[in-house]
């Protein structure tokens, strides 16, 4: 298609078809080193590039692909709709054919023209080697010399010609005959019939050293054919030899038809209970919010070391998993979505607890999940998926495992709209392989190559945020990939399904006291200070011991206080027996024995119980003296000897210079807000541009009021596309 043309008919597109044409190329928007485009003539440059034209394929499914791949054969001329239609096995007005066709053409990859088909850019640079097939024969021809095409005319029996036109065109109309193609080659040597068969088969690029290392002894051979023009020399770099598609075509014979599979493939399902993946979906989460919360308490508590080389090692993880009672590739995934909201931080030599984890534990449990099920959406790398033979990365160590956003929301769409009943409800899947084959059908560029075991790890992911529940999707998941304003459509649906968080709690008689469901923040707060958590998830459980108590005291609380708390947090409003006595018995040594630093100094009014200290096996080496009845010097500082004595069983409290109980408040570090660390931080290349992207509505409706642009029509810059012309040379090498 020449560039006028292009021109016109992209001024008759209208607002929305252009806006979605320049939607499916994101790098027309901006999002390249062109910049957004600035006027139609740009446009038209940039559409044209085989780069642009492989960016709206890639987003593509796979009979788009295969439509445009059988069309590279035929191109670059004009192509009959017919003769496309018979190489795809089709008639020309098949209804999917001219479903697909529409699809390219409203993305002007394929455009109509009458009867015919228009290339907007050369596919076959897209598909580098379109079905195997080489270039047309009149391309391979063009790049020869006059004396080399009257060469091959003379040698297949076409009257001698005086031009290379003359040539070209006895040739051209030799090949175009299937027949006669299929019967020159039968005259060829057995070695070049199977030579040349061969190369039909698998393909038409081969380098002169590969076929020479391969038949060696069949060197005249191979002469015999590229006199013949059955294989003719690239003419480039390469240094290859290319057949001539029409050579291809014919030896593949008559009924040979490109792949077509305009439907997806089928993914058998099976009913299951009204109801059952909600409430699934509702445990799943609930239990999702809290681990994350359990992972970042955990480091608060106990800060993991950072590697040398980024992230969580695998021993630390180890220990958080065994901590928490969870298992080790679970402890991955929340690090990365507590990472991912900023809860902590690995800038450090340590994994910090970023100042937001305070705001995001007084949230409701409603929002928490909306923000836990959007971070894993966002998270770059794949913590769960373990490399076949290989290493895992370690968490937070912002490596970027490929384009895993988009493959986790292209699997979880096919599944809320492949795994539907009739009557839209929810079905279980029955075999997962087939899943991943609808999502390879859905988006063949984005999935190809993907390594064993990855598709399976953003299922087993998804389960754990209750995004599918009993191999089925449930709402949270219809309600990002189902609406039209997803983040609100999660919102509405957390709020209908998880519960408020609960602010009291059931006290037992062993001491223990149970939290159905997500428990409040102030809640949790007042638990901690005065028990041991033993427990979270659908249920959090915490335990008293003195020890706890004894905390809770010397955090400053009195004992009355504390019982009048604790009872105003009991859903029945009664704490039981146990739990009081020993409150009360806590108290009553709590505060006996006092410690003023000296050395430190132990001063204690009962003389019996100082006696005791001092007959204490595991407290020699503090040293002890007993200079007077009530009190004890100590050789260690004040905190070693408190620390002694409590593990020792004693309820000891720090004394002032005034004779004050000094409270205990513990050091609180935190990583500020806002200075997680990008994953391009540590870029050793040149400073990378701000990009500016367009709104492809704006930016359709400026092109089409001002075709000639704000900067005058300026195409970009040789330097501009220097990248792009690059990794296309990359990724025809491949």
């Amino acid at each position: 298609m020449t560039p006028d043309v292009l021109r016109r008919w992209l001024t008759d597109l209208g607002r929305d078809r252009l806006a979605r044409l320049l939607s499916s190329r994101p790098s027309l928007l901006g999002l390249g080193p062109g910049g957004p485009v600035d006027s139609l003539d740009e446009l038209v440059y940039r559409l044209r590039l085989p780069a642009i034209a492989g960016e709206a394929l890639s987003a593509m499914p796979t009979p788009a692909l295969q439509v445009a791949e059988a069309a590279a054969v035929l191109g670059p001329d004009r192509i009959r709709r017919d003769r496309l239609a018979e190489l795809l096995g089709r008639e020309p007005d098949d209804d999917d054919l001219q479903a697909v066709l529409d699809q390219l053409d409203q993305l002007a990859v394929l455009v109509r023209d009458g009867d015919d088909l228009c290339e907007v850019a050369p596919l076959r640079h897209v598909f580098r080697e379109p079905l195997r097939l080489g270039p047309p024969l009149a391309v391979l021809l063009g790049d020869l010399a006059a004396h080399e095409v009257k060469s091959i005319a003379t040698m297949i029996g076409v009257r001698p010609a005086r031009t290379k036109r003359e040539a070209t065109a006895g040739i051209e109309a030799i090949f175009a005959d299937a027949d006669a193609v299929r019967a020159l080659v039968s005259q060829a040597p057995p070695q070049t019939r199977a030579l040349v068969e061969n190369v039909a088969e698998r393909g038409s690029r081969a380098l002169y050293d590969v076929l020479l290392a391969r038949h060696a002894a069949a060197a005249p051979e191979l002469v015999w054919a590229v006199q013949r023009g059955l294989l003719i020399g690239a003419g480039d770099w390469f240094m290859g030899l290319d057949m001539p598609a029409e050579v291809g075509l014919a030896l593949r014979g008559g009924g040979f038809r490109a792949p077509f599979t305009p439907r997806a493939p089928f993914v058998p399902t099976v009913e299951i209970a009204e109801g059952l993946a909600e409430r699934s979906a509702v445990a799943a989460l609930t239990e999702a919010v809290e681990r994350v919360c359990g992972v970042v308490e955990e480091c608060d508590q106990r800060p993991p070391a950072v590697l040398k080389s980024g992230g969580v090692g695998v021993r630390e993880v180890r220990r958080i998993a065994k901590q928490l009672g969870v298992h080790e590739q679970h402890v991955r995934l929340w690090l990365e979505i507590a990472g991912e909201l900023e809860l902590v931080s690995a800038e450090e030599d340590t994994v910090l607890v970023g100042e937001r984890f305070e705001e995001f534990r007084r949230l409701p449990p409603a929002e928490q999940a909306d923000l836990v099920v959007q971070a894993w959406l966002a998270v770059g790398s794949l913590p769960t998926w373990q490399p076949p033979g290989g290493k895992q990365s370690p968490p937070l160590c912002f490596f970027a495992e490929g384009p895993l956003q988009a493959m986790r929301i292209t699997l979880m769409s096919v599944a809320s709209r492949m795994l539907r009943g009739p009557d839209g409800g929810p079905r279980g899947l029955t075999s997962f392989a087939d899943l991943v084959a609808a999502t390879q059908w859905v988006s063949p560029v984005l999935t190809a190559d993907v390594a064993d075991g990855v598709f399976a790890s953003v299922w087993a992911e998804a389960a754990l945020l209750g995004l599918v529940a009993h191999e089925a999707p449930t709402a949270l998941l219809a309600s990002l990939m189902d609406s039209e304003e997803p983040e609100r459509a999660l919102a509405d649906v957390t709020a209908a399904l998880v519960e408020p968080a609960r602010d009291t709690g059931i006290f037992q008689a062993d001491l223990t006291v149970v939290v159905p469901g997500a428990t409040a923040a102030g809640l949790a707060d007042l638990l901690d200070t005065a028990a041991d958590r033993e427990g979270r998830g659908t249920a959090s459980t915490w335990r008293f011991s003195a020890a706890s108590i004894r905390r809770a005291l010397d955090g400053g609380t009195n004992a009355d206080d504390l019982e009048k708390q604790l009872t105003a947090v009991s859903q029945n409003g009664v704490l039981p027996q146990p739990l009081r006595y020993l409150i009360a018995d806590v108290a009553r040594r709590h505060g006996a024995m006092r410690i003023r630093a000296a050395g430190c100094v132990i001063r204690c009014d009962d003389a019996s119980l100082l006696a005791e200290v001092e007959a204490t096996a595991q407290l020699r080496d503090l040293e002890l003296w007993r200079p007077v009845p009530t009190l004890l010097v100590s050789a260690a500082p004040v905190p070693e000897t408190l620390s002694r004595l409590r593990a020792a069983g004693f309820a000891p409290v720090e004394e002032g210079t005034h004779g004050e109980v000094v409270i205990e408040r513990t050091a609180i570090r935190r990583a500020p807000a806002g200075t997680g660390r990008e994953p391009l931080d540590d870029w050793p290349g040149p400073p990378l541009p701000d990009l500016e992207i367009a709104d492809p509505d704006e930016l359709a409706a400026d092109l089409l009021e001002n075709p000639a642009g704000r900067r005058g029509g300026r195409r970009p810059s040789s330097g501009d596309l220097a990248e792009i012309d690059y990794l296309e040379q990359l990724f025809r090498l491949e």
